[in-house]
């Protein structure tokens, strides 16, 4: 089940966060907190425990045939961290993680696909400005970006 939608929520002084409903009813009560497999974006994923063992399975098999893919295989595992939510549907955020991903009070929630990503704030809304803060000529290829991509979707 695909997860979307975007949301801002609080990080609490021992690194929770809330972890809204419909995140909630794909991942389930415990799932799995990750690196992103891209650093220069420094945010984390959430996965389900499912996803997460699939993605690992298949980067062993790459590693398998590749000896310096292998490096970065080890890297995205041992990244990954199981959770669970507590009973205020918060899910806490390890220290090295949050630092990893730089959060401070506020973090954005991202559903993406298969897996929620958690972004600083700050360095959300600079990768992703919002309407009022880029030109028309910018909107309009953003908006023929994706009217391009839905093209390529196989509607049943």
């Amino acid at each position: 089940m695909a997860m979307y939608g975007e949301f801002t929520h609080r990080v609490d002084d021992k690194g929770r966060v809330i972890l809204p409903v419909s995140m909630r009813e794909v991942l389930g009560d415990k799932f799995v907190i990750a690196k992103s497999v891209d650093s220069t974006l420094k945010i984390l994923y959430l996965y389900t425990r499912k996803d997460w063992e699939n993605i690992i399975e298949a980067a062993a098999k790459i590693a398998a045939r590749d000896r310096h893919k292998a490096v970065y295989v080890r890297l995205l595992s041992a990244s990954g961290k199981d959770t669970e939510l507590d009973s205020q549907n918060r899910v806490l955020i390890p220290i090295e993680l949050r630092n990893y991903a730089n959060l401070g009070k506020e973090a954005v929630l991202l559903g993406y696909n298969n897996r929620v990503e958690i972004w600083n704030k700050e360095s959300y809304h600079a990768a992703h400005p919002d309407d009022s803060e880029i030109s028309e000529q910018v909107a309009l290829e953003n908006a023929d970006n994706v009217a391009a991509i839905l093209e390529e979707i196989p509607l049943a």
